[in-house]
């Protein structure tokens, strides 16, 4: 019998460590190291292991799903190795092209997101001349261009994204979310609009440092965000405590139950009615009007995702498992 909050392990021939997780009705696609991508058209029933061509040497850290058949992949390292990348299918996975290829020094890529209703997307690279540098995806990823931040408030120093869980971006109620550590403050900053012309910060007192931040926001609804994160260093640290806004990101303050075991968060997510919080050193699920937090069991993911019925997990070396969302009722509700 599987024990109930269990991650099963999904035995797959591939040691690539992986970070980019999303899904789409039943599809799922993971990208990771070596170029790797993996793909289940059946939420998670059977797997292809597969490389994209030429990128052997790639590291994908986030995707966008567009539909069944279109995807783009999200190479993160420095520019001038030729990491700065964009992978396009038309046909689920037969063919890539590459649609965004950056030769210029300083760029990396962190994180890249979707509005589906719109059809427009964004995409987040590290900092250049303190200030975040953006792109815009239209026609599907036809059309890239750069979104000059006129407005945008100047970063301190060192300050940047984390390419972690392709989850420092945020688009919710046509404004875009980034979420910045490395400096001498964790902050968070929202354009006010979907121009992208004006933006406001927060500016936390959480003490920041160049591997300390946060690494993930999430919206449960249109109002309801939470944002996390720790220090990558020390995964068993809870050097970043995980704030909520509950007015759309005007404001923010610290959840008041924390999660009981200190590690640091590297992906939060909302399946109803739960917050789920995992990183390298563990996973805990959170039922809010309980408010309890329960331990799932050993697990070292990096990014996790709810389908349907399932929440998936993805990490170092060839790391994939999930466990059905009936055990997190089980888990809350235990039958006497």
């Amino acid at each position: 019998m599987v024990a109930l909050g269990q991650w099963q392990t999904i035995a797959l021939p591939t040691t690539a460590s992986f970070r980019a997780l999303k899904s789409f009705e039943n599809e799922i696609w993971i990208g990771g190291t070596k170029g790797t991508y993996i793909h289940s058209k059946d939420e998670g029933i059977t797997w292809e292991v597969q490389q994209v061509p030429g990128a052997e040497n790639l590291d994908f850290r986030d995707l966008v799903i567009l539909n069944k058949n279109e995807i783009i992949l999200m190479s993160a390292g420095p520019s001038e190795k030729g990491a700065a990348k964009l992978y396009k299918t038309n046909d689920g996975g037969k063919n890539w092209a590459i649609i965004l290829d950056i030769k210029d020094p300083h760029y990396f890529f962190d994180a890249i997101t979707w509005d589906y209703k719109n059809r427009i997307g964004f995409l987040l690279s590290d900092p250049m001349n303190q200030k975040f540098v953006l792109f815009k995806l239209q026609d599907n990823g036809i059309k890239i261009e750069p979104v000059k931040l006129i407005n945008f408030p100047t970063l301190l120093p060192r300050e940047a994204a984390f390419a972690a869980s392709g989850s420092s971006l945020l688009w919710m109620n046509k404004k875009l979310n980034i979420i910045s550590g490395g400096g001498h403050h964790a902050r968070i900053f929202q354009s006010l609009n979907h121009t992208l012309e004006s933006w406001k910060v927060t500016n936390s007192t959480i003490p920041a440092d160049t591997t300390i931040g946060f690494f993930t926001i999430v919206a449960k609804n249109k109002n309801h965000f939470w944002a996390a994160g720790g220090n990558y260093l020390k995964i068993d640290s809870s050097e970043i405590p995980i704030l909520e806004s509950t007015n759309a990101g005007g404001s923010w303050g610290p959840i008041k139950t924390q999660i009981p075991k200190n590690y640091y968060v590297e992906k939060v997510i909302w399946s109803s009615p739960y917050w789920i919080t995992t990183g390298p050193s563990g996973s805990y699920a959170f039922h809010p009007k309980l408010s309890q937090w329960k331990k799932l069991s050993e697990s070292h993911f990096h990014n996790i995702i709810a389908t349907k019925h399932k929440i998936i997990g993805v990490g170092a070396k060839g790391q994939i498992g999930y466990f059905n969302k009936s055990y997190l009722k089980a888990l809350f509700f235990p039958k006497k």
